[in-house]
């Protein structure tokens, strides 16, 4: 079969090859995929999967390149652009239905002017709505997960191994801390977030900017500006906050600042780091930044060295929170 020319015939001009994924992502990092395409509407996603699976070509949804840091080696197979954007909003029910495709702070902001209130805490971190759920993004002790009502995804193998959209309720997506079904799976034939209904509550549109810039000036006193790709590592969950009932299984309370990961980065000394053109950000250790041309395996390299530090001073081995993605 010849996989260019399935794509190709399906997808038209707006297939590209030996795309440069550094210029996709965040961390600005990374090599060349075999093949690239943007979706601009959940139909243009659903085809472009439809179309990667009957060529047998290996896939990955992209959506605002934050959390995710590309091999030098690249993607080998088509990357697709997540930018479905639709947003429909349910006043009687203070509802969203959003397409995954959607940056994060624009729909916040949407939300903000239709006097609809809840993600403010997510405000400032970028990616999409899709990234957001896929990882449970949160801080302040709330995450996404918590506000979710419906996930509407694609499943790749399903009645009698053709793909199939299916709508799901939120505990199907087994949300926890920075984690969901979805970031646990192996392989490339997981299911794909298309859109999500989320639960929203009427508020004044003055009180939701406030808490807006609050929360705008909380992360600029404390997070890092450049080249990053988030927090590198996950908050190291304590035993006695695991399964407990009561908490529910999205959010996680807000952990003391000696048991965050951040904290015990810079304790450890981390922020002496640095591999190349990769170092640790002098205002917060948990973030990695590019600082001239980095390489992906630069970034990988400080990493292990970052949880190397973190495992002799205190003997507790740092899950990532970013996702290293193709050949390393």
């Amino acid at each position: 079969m010849d996989k260019l020319k399935v794509l190709k015939n399906g997808l038209k001009e707006n297939l590209r090859e030996h795309e440069v994924l550094r210029n996709h992502t965040t961390m600005r990092v990374g090599g060349v995929c075999d093949f690239y395409y943007e979706a601009k509407t959940t139909d243009d996603l659903v085809k472009a999967v439809k179309l990667a699976l009957k060529a047998d070509v290996p896939y990955f949804i992209l959506g605002g390149g934050s959390n995710v840091i590309f091999s030098d080696y690249g993607f080998p197979g088509l990357v697709i652009k997540n930018s479905a954007s639709n947003i429909a909003f349910m006043q009687e029910k203070s509802q969203a239905i959003v397409d995954a495709g959607v940056p994060l702070i624009s729909f916040i902001l949407e939300a903000t002017s239709h006097n609809f209130s809840g993600l403010e805490f997510l405000y400032g971190i970028p990616g999409t709505i899709g990234g957001a759920l896929y990882g449970n993004a949160g801080a302040y002790g709330q995450a996404i997960g918590d506000f979710t009502k419906f996930v509407t995804v694609l499943i790749p193998d399903g009645k009698d191994g053709e793909p199939e959209i299916v709508q799901y309720e939120a505990p199907w997506m087994e949300f926890d801390y920075r984690e969901s079904k979805l970031k646990k799976m192996n392989g490339f034939k997981k299911p794909i977030i298309l859109s999500a209904r989320i639960q929203l509550a009427q508020n004044r549109q003055e009180e939701i900017m406030r808490r807006l810039n609050s929360f705008k000036e909380q992360r600029l006193k404390t997070q890092p500006v450049g080249q990053s790709a988030g927090c590198i590592f996950r908050n190291p969950i304590p035993e006695e906050l695991k399964n407990v009932t009561g908490r529910g299984s999205k959010g996680m309370p807000e952990l003391p600042k000696e048991r965050r990961a951040g904290f015990m980065l810079d304790k450890a000394g981390a922020k002496k780091l640095r591999v190349g053109s990769a170092r640790v950000s002098g205002k917060h250790a948990n973030f990695i930044l590019n600082t001239n041309g980095a390489k992906a395996q630069e970034i990988r390299q400080l990493a292990e060295e970052m949880r190397t530090i973190v495992k002799q001073k205190y003997a507790i081995n740092l899950q990532e929170e970013v996702e290293f993605v193709g050949q390393w």
